[in-house]
């Protein structure tokens, strides 16, 4: 092989492992979800929504069981500050 083209496809190498590693790095960024109780009492679908896009405006709710067998509550997974 040429020195050149040696050269060449060193530098491919290195600026794709650099790219890789940036687009990893903002996708586990935005992976980051937290989740705070909005309502622990009950969990009403359309007020547990809008509780939590109030609290979170990029939010999304989720009705999930406090205890087996036990009433709903209101849950909101937000990105992490």
């Amino acid at each position: 092989m040429s020195k050149s083209f040696q050269l060449s496809f060193t530098v491919l190498i290195v600026i794709t492992v650099l790219v890789l590693g940036v687009v990893g790095n903002v996708e586990q960024k935005s992976q980051r979800k937290c989740w705070s109780i909005v309502n622990k009492d009950r969990c009403v679908v359309k007020e547990c929504e809008s509780l939590c896009l109030k609290k979170h405006p990029k939010g999304k709710s989720i009705c999930i069981p406090s205890a087996p067998g036990k009433h709903f509550q209101c849950n909101c997974r937000h990105p992490c500050l």
